[in-house]
């Protein structure tokens, strides 16, 4: 009789730890389940939501964009506190996770400055909000205004290292220079009233670099000037599976920058 007690007392031990297995391995699959196959192209990650503050923390850690990727994904892209803590989604998701860093990676990692060279510089966050010249879009930028409403007056910088891809006129974006940086994400700046010199595409550029003049061009043929106030458009885009632009929020890019403001004499 004791010998069957003690085997019923085993089997209810192993059952009881099997069932604890399971309920850690069912806990850890619904939190890793936030982490999909193209997660990358949803709203959350296109708001690239990131206070200052945790940057700052975040920025100082040598393998950054994979503690930012985590706690992105920890705070379901809208986190409040750091989390290095990657293990689960490497355990189900590598794969997911992987593409995901490097998509955080392409957009973050290569910013070295903020755009304009001036401390009085106002932006809001206007990311998705509705648009009309050219017919119903959205806002797939943030727009920078400076105290000074003279089109030229602002020097506008390259925020990155990497290679000019676009330059002239867009009915849209007016004199436009789109730079791909060394991470692959395409930064595009828009509205300018002027290049600093003839760029050509393909030709290298170094971030803090005068790319042009803040400026009020577009929305019209090309040389149309004055349809809205002296703004720099800022757009971010990434290419995915199915996206050849995909835009995704420069206000947190902005923000996280301002600390980064380069002088110049102008």
């Amino acid at each position: 009789m004791k010998g069957r007690s003690g085997k019923k007392i085993y089997i209810l031990l192993f059952l009881v730890f099997v069932a604890g297995i399971m309920e850690n391995t069912v806990r850890e699959r619904s939190h890793a389940s936030i982490l999909k196959e193209y997660t990358y192209e949803g709203e959350a990650f296109r708001e690239q939501y990131l206070p200052v503050s945790l940057y700052n923390k975040i920025h100082q850690k040598k393998n950054f964009s994979e503690i930012l990727t985590a706690t992105m994904l920890n705070g379901k892209f809208f986190p409040e506190k750091i989390s290095g803590e990657d293990e689960v989604y490497i355990k189900y998701k590598k794969e997911e996770f992987s593409v995901l860093q490097r998509f955080y990676e392409a957009i973050w990692a290569d910013v070295k400055c903020f755009p304009i060279p001036a401390s009085e510089i106002a932006y809001e966050d206007t990311f998705g909000e509705p648009r009309m010249y050219g017919g119903e879009r959205i806002h797939e930028g943030t727009d920078l205004f400076g105290k000074v409403k003279t089109p030229g007056y602002y020097p506008v910088l390259s925020m990155t290292d990497g290679i000019v891809e676009k330059i002239g006129w867009l009915p849209l974006g007016g004199y436009r220079i789109g730079i791909r940086t060394p991470g692959g994400a395409y930064f595009y700046y828009a509205h300018l009233s002027s290049y600093e010199k003839d760029f050509v595409e393909g030709e290298p550029i170094h971030a803090g670099e005068i790319v042009g003049y803040m400026g009020n061009t577009g929305y019209g043929e090309k040389g149309t000037a004055g349809k809205f106030p002296v703004h720099l458009h800022l757009g971010i885009y990434i290419k995915t599976p199915h996206y050849k632009e995909l835009s995704v929020n420069p206000y947190w890019v902005l923000k996280a920058s301002e600390k980064n403001i380069r002088k110049y004499t102008y």
